[in-house]
């Protein structure tokens, strides 16, 4: 392979490392239960995938090259998940006697999840301070209407109607108009 062929292909890793790196690390973080080394480890080694297999990848920044690096991800989460249970399997003396496969990580449902929100979290970073401020605390910080009334020096009804207001945001940005 030429010098100038050998470039094509770094450059194509780059920019499937720049396209993807946010929605597969917030996948990885949240599969690998927060663990920010875990997760960027989980980043490296699908990315050094990804790029060991560069030529599979026709457009870097589309949804088909999204779902490959996806694939990679979830083949790794897989192995992760399986080796923890093959841990506590021989550590309990057991064969999976009394553990069904529901019972089990179901890694599509936790990466199908975890796309999802790495999706909406572009949207919400759009959004004002003040509207994903009020987004965060209601929702990921579990405080009720009179929480953020109190916090926000609001009556709990003018709250409810701002966050009704945000969500129509976030739903007018993902509809796309």
């Amino acid at each position: 392979m030429t010098s100038q062929g050998k470039n094509k292909l770094i450059d194509k890793c780059d920019a499937l490392y720049v396209w993807h790196k946010d929605a597969i690390y917030r996948m990885a973080f949240d599969a690998v239960g927060n663990d920010k080394e875990w997760a960027l480890n989980l980043l490296g080694e699908c990315m050094m995938e990804a790029c060991a297999n560069v030529e599979k990848f026709d457009v870097e920044n589309s949804d088909e090259s999204k779902s490959k690096i996806t694939a990679i991800l979830h083949s790794r989460i897989n192995k992760i998940y399986h080796e923890a249970w093959q841990k506590m399997d021989a550590d309990n003396g057991t064969k999976n006697v009394n553990v069904t496969q529901k019972e089990k990580f179901d890694v599509d449902q936790i990466l199908t999840r975890n796309e999802s929100k790495s999706e909406l979290a572009k949207y919400v970073e759009s959004l004002s301070n003040e509207d994903r401020e009020l987004i965060f605390m209601r929702y990921f910080m579990g405080f009720t209407p009179e929480d953020l009334s109190k916090q926000c020096q609001s009556s709990p009804e003018e709250i409810e109607k701002r966050i009704f207001l945000v969500k129509q945001k976030i739903s007018k940005m993902i509809m796309g108009r």
